[in-house]
């Protein structure tokens, strides 16, 4: 691919597979409705890093060379950030891109949250054919969202608040950001259009939970029932190199920095 464009690359998962594809020499467009100070010196200086503004989303050139990733699953965690406005945007550049002729249109990849349902983004996901979706579960890692719920207890944020944010929570499995990246680029070369990320471990996402939350809170908490797409998704598991204990001691050290 010429080139990579990340929708959402301040965000947590956005701004780590920036970060990832950067290191591998790759020239990536980033594109955010909210800037960030520390991560632009992190990684503005990088010549093979650009900036646009959103509202170049829809009209930017794009060809069959263009690796588009749009991080629905940062959106959602940021839902009280990220506005209507900000949402038609993206909207209206899947719609153009819907135009363009087969032959020189980009790959689009949506990454989704699982758990999700009734966004007004699936219903061009359930008609785009031309658009890979790839379903995650809990990501965490350094610089999580703060609206997560691991990260609202590092944060040793109130108990209503602690309560509030595991409602919120996909509770099924849970997957280190660095272990996602270490198998995104198998993952894009499957033929598959529609595919579920899941833990090849067990309990994973509990594992966690029992390293951050008072044994009280999790006492009968249950997992999330689960939301299926309208179409069969294929299921890739992933192999979790880093454990629990090595993934959130990690995020606590990048939260006490």
């Amino acid at each position: 691919m010429d080139q990579t464009v990340i929708v959402g690359m301040y965000q947590f998962v956005g701004f780590h597979l920036t970060k990832h594809l950067l290191e591998l020499g790759e020239d990536v467009i980033g594109i955010d409705w909210e800037f960030n100070e520390e991560k632009e010196l992190e990684i503005g200086r990088n010549a093979n890093f650009s900036f646009l503004k959103p509202s170049s989303l829809s009209c930017m050139n794009v060809s069959n060379e263009t690796m588009i990733y749009i991080s629905w699953y940062d959106f959602n965690n940021r839902r009280s950030v990220f506005s209507f406005e900000e949402t038609e945007e993206i909207l209206l550049a899947l719609n153009s891109w819907s135009k363009v002729p087969n032959e020189n249109r980009p790959t689009v990849v949506l990454l989704y949250p699982l758990g999700v349902k009734n966004q007004e983004i699936l219903s061009i996901v359930e008609q785009a054919e031309w658009m890979k979706v790839i379903y995650l579960p809990t990501i965490y890692g350094p610089g999580q969202h703060e609206e997560s719920a691991f990260e609202v207890s590092i944060h040793k944020k109130s108990r209503v608040e602690i309560e509030k944010a595991l409602e919120r929570e996909y509770k099924n499995d849970a997957i280190f950001i660095a272990d996602l990246l270490e198998n995104l680029p198998q993952i894009i070369t499957l033929n598959e259009r529609m595919i579920t990320v899941k833990s090849k471990q067990e309990n994973q996402w509990s594992l966690c939970a029992k390293l951050v939350f008072h044994p009280e809170l999790l006492e009968g908490l249950r997992g999330n029932a689960e939301i299926d797409p309208k179409h069969q998704t294929y299921m890739f598991e992933i192999e979790n190199h880093t454990s629990p204990e090595e993934g959130i001691a990690l995020q606590v050290q990048h939260r006490i920095r």
